[in-house]
């Protein structure tokens, strides 16, 4: 039996799915399965994952229609055989003692799940950064393992709520029953946010285990303009297991601030009509639905962000749109003025040095 069961989506990832894969077969932990779940691709991945099957025999192939990186790690999840459960992307790539170290540590601790620290890297330029807010040293309690009654503010800005910088316990996963959400974005954060909040044992590691590759045009969240919705969907699911559990009293403000937060980030990011369509649905609909619009400004642990309450409620978005175009030329125009400034300066400066021996031989001449 394998001791992890390693779960990949993978679609159209053919430029960078044999540096993932590599990275994962020369893992120092052997006892492994890799299941890569083929969602529909239709570039070269299937040929790829071909090849690397028949020289490492721990791969195997599922295949499915396109349904999405949730339902393809759902369907890894029916026939995973391992004793932990890790679920990876396709276009990252892993340190090669990540599974033992991890290993090592979730059962050191005997913890329900396990979080690594991460570090990315731009796909363009190489340029890499670290990732100190994946993992909030601020909010964490001062002893590990510990679980989420043991978080006392702001429980859904303690980690992000993606699935692969964890390691799971499998019959863990399997007694509470949860799955990923079958959407084409936010799938993985009522599963990941739920099975750490409900965990008996919740453990970390300070070691950078996964190095994230970002500016990626295939990325399996670039579909978000797409399904602008989803997160709003991810986050109504979450509130329902939090009412279902009676646990949502205990965690509404976190909840509330962690909703208006998540909103405001998504509606920074989105461009195109998905701006405007996303805008008016907080404005309509979500604000109230999940009580933001219920407290006063104490309530919020970010005091900018309640501030923007009242700026959605009394704008349009053409108007918002409208404002940071302004605020943009103006930005641009500081700019040029600063280069031309500077221009100015070097080129009297480049032009000065130039002329500096000329000007002295004259002078020379004049006086000789």
């Amino acid at each position: 039996m394998p001791l992890v069961s390693v779960i990949i989506p993978i679609y159209n990832q053919e430029k960078y799915l044999r540096e993932c894969l590599d990275s994962i077969c020369n893992q120092s932990l052997r006892n492994i399965e890799i299941i890569c779940v083929n969602d529909g691709s239709t570039d070269k991945s299937s040929e790829i994952l071909e090849n690397y099957v028949k020289q490492d025999s721990r791969i195997r192939i599922l295949s499915q229609k396109n349904q999405g990186a949730g339902a393809a790690r759902n369907l890894g999840m029916k026939v995973a055989k391992g004793e932990y459960l890790s679920f990876l992307d396709s276009d990252d790539i892993f340190e090669p003692l990540m599974l033992e170290t991890m290993v090592r540590a979730i059962e050191k601790d005997n913890a329900d799940v396990l979080v690594c620290r991460s570090d990315r890297f731009d796909t363009n330029t190489g340029i890499r950064e670290s990732m100190p807010w994946s993992i909030r040293k601020d909010l964490l309690p001062n002893f590990i393992p510990f679980n989420s009654g043991d978080v006392k503010k702001n429980f859904f800005e303690l980690f992000v709520w993606w699935p692969w910088d964890k390691l799971y316990r499998k019959d863990y996963i399997d007694k509470i029953g949860i799955q990923f959400q079958e959407l084409r974005t936010t799938n993985d954060l009522f599963f990941v946010c739920t099975s750490i909040l409900i965990a008996d044992r919740v453990s970390i590691i300070s070691d950078v285990l996964i190095h994230q590759r970002t500016n990626l045009k295939t990325s399996l969240s670039s579909t978000r303009e797409k399904s602008w919705g989803n997160y709003l969907e991810a986050l109504d699911a979450l509130k329902e297991f939090l009412t279902k559990h009676h646990i949502y009293e205990k965690y509404e403000r976190d909840f509330v601030n962690y909703c208006l937060n998540f909103s405001l980030w998504h509606l920074d990011t989105i461009t195109g009509h998905s701006y405007s369509l996303l805008y008016n649905a907080l404005k309509e609909i979500w604000l109230k639905r999940f009580g933001i619009l219920n407290h006063t400004e104490n309530y919020f642990y970010n005091i900018n962000n309640y501030a923007r309450i009242a700026v959605i409620l009394n704008n349009s978005p053409e108007d918002i749109l409208f404002s940071k175009i302004v605020q943009l030329e103006k930005e641009n125009e500081q700019l040029r003025y600063d280069y031309e400034k500077i221009e100015h300066s070097l080129s009297f400066k480049i032009g000065r040095l130039i002329t500096a021996f000329p000007r002295k031989l004259r002078d020379r001449m004049k006086n000789g």
